[in-house]
């Protein structure tokens, strides 16, 4: 135990160089700015500056009321101005025609009703009782030419928005008529355009997909976020299991490692010791991810302890493989770079070429962020432990070779 503690002393003065802090820190720094890069997405989630507009009700029904006040919760209207024809009185008057219809004129959206406004949508009388008795009525649309973009946008969704109200409202009206049995009573079919308008226009809004849906920005947060926090979790795992493990290949070519078994310590405690400095780092580093990030975790914590053991696995192994610090940093440090760039988490797993997905299995942040994804990670612990403890068995196995062959080079020695 006192071998195991002064490993673990060890180990952390070792790792708290300038090159262990920076290694520890890095994650946090690059989560940071991505959250922030996302933040900045997010409040610019659109190219185009919201805009208003105007709506000429002459219909002035609960259908058209009722459109109206959906039209108020698009994204892209910061202002949705509505008149009806009592609005035009006294100087405004003009503006009409002797039939009570709009019509585009120089000025128009100079003056005081519709300045700055993209477009103006005229419904027309009769429009939502018309189309379902099978009368086309046109939405007029005048256009703002100093506004070209806005107009264009906001002129496309309305002219959306009426096909495919009229096309809901037609096929309501046919189921109408057939439950009436061919009998039309006008108090009757107005109590069921009463009834029927929040449904249509539910669904036809809804189908267009126009009007913002709350939980979208969420979704798109929840999908970038998963990636961002593997990302910076499995660079933090790589980061601080190289950074404790860099030691061990000049402690062996120095003989410390000798040294520590001579003073009754074991290689067992030589790995723990490192083990647990390096998860108490990677415990402390992933706190501030998670401030920053904070991802959705479903059973994720199982996947991180996981990815992590993976990890330190992965470099231990290496710690065999090289022969001494600076070849083991360069091989860690490839070993980091594969594995981000072919985990999904920088460029995405369905992007590559068939042929390099198979990469993208040999590599831990993949089952990572698989794991942070799903409600079961079931799936990216199997994936995990096979990996883990492939690295292990590379180790162990290299570590038996080792000592088999340096047990006969002493006994070689005493025999000469």
């Amino acid at each position: 135990m006192r071998s195991l503690r002064a490993g673990i002393y060890k180990d952390i003065r070792l790792f708290l160089t300038a090159s262990g802090i920076i290694s520890f820190i890095l994650p946090a720094l690059i989560a940071a700015a991505l959250m922030l890069g996302l933040n900045d997405a997010q409040s610019a989630s659109t190219s185009v500056r919201r805009f208003d507009i105007a709506v000429y009700d002459r219909d002035d029904t609960l259908m058209s009321r009722s459109l109206v006040s959906q039209l108020r919760n698009v994204e892209l209207i910061s202002n949705l101005r509505c008149y009806t024809e009592k609005s035009f009185t006294g100087e405004f008057a003009e503006l009409l025609d002797e039939n009570g219809a709009l019509t585009p004129r120089s000025g128009l959206f100079s003056g005081e009703l519709f300045k700055d406004c993209a477009v103006v949508m005229v419904l027309p009388k009769d429009f939502f009782y018309d189309a379902y008795s099978g009368r086309e009525e046109i939405v007029r649309v005048i256009l703002n030419g100093d506004m070209p973009l806005e107009s264009a946008l906001a002129s496309s969704m309305a002219s959306s928005v009426s096909g495919i109200l009229k096309s809901e409202r037609a096929a309501w009206y046919a189921a109408y008529s057939v439950n009436a049995g061919g009998e039309f009573d006008p108090a009757d079919f107005e109590r069921f355009c009463e009834s029927s308008a929040g449904t249509i226009l539910d669904n036809a809004l809804g189908r267009l997909n126009v009007f913002s849906d709350p939980n979208l920005r969420a979704e798109v947060s929840a999908g970038v976020i998963g990636p961002f926090f593997a990302c910076a979790a499995s660079m933090l795992m790589l980061f601080v299991s190289v950074g404790v493990l860099k030691t061990l290949p000049d402690e062996r070519r120095l003989g410390l490692y000798d040294r520590f078994i001579s003073l009754g310590g074991s290689l067992l405690q030589l790995v723990l010791s490192k083990f647990i400095t390096a998860a108490v780092f990677c415990a402390i580093g992933t706190v501030p991810l998670g401030f920053i990030l904070r991802p959705q975790l479903p059973g994720g914590v199982w996947v991180l302890i996981a990815a992590f053991i993976a990890c330190f696995s992965i470099m231990l192994a290496l710690t065999r493989l090289t022969a001494n610090t600076e070849s083991y940093l360069l091989a860690g440090g490839i070993v980091t770079a594969f594995s981000l760039l072919f985990g999904g988490v920088i460029y995405p797993e369905k992007l590559f070429p068939p042929p390099l997905r198979h990469i993208c299995r040999l590599t831990v942040p993949k089952y990572l962020l698989a794991g942070l994804e799903k409600t079961e990670p079931a799936e990216s612990l199997v994936p995990l432990a096979v990996i883990a403890a492939a690295f292990i068995a590379v180790f162990v196995l290299i570590e038996a070779f080792s000592s088999g062959r340096s047990r006969v080079r002493a006994e070689g020695r005493r025999g000469a």
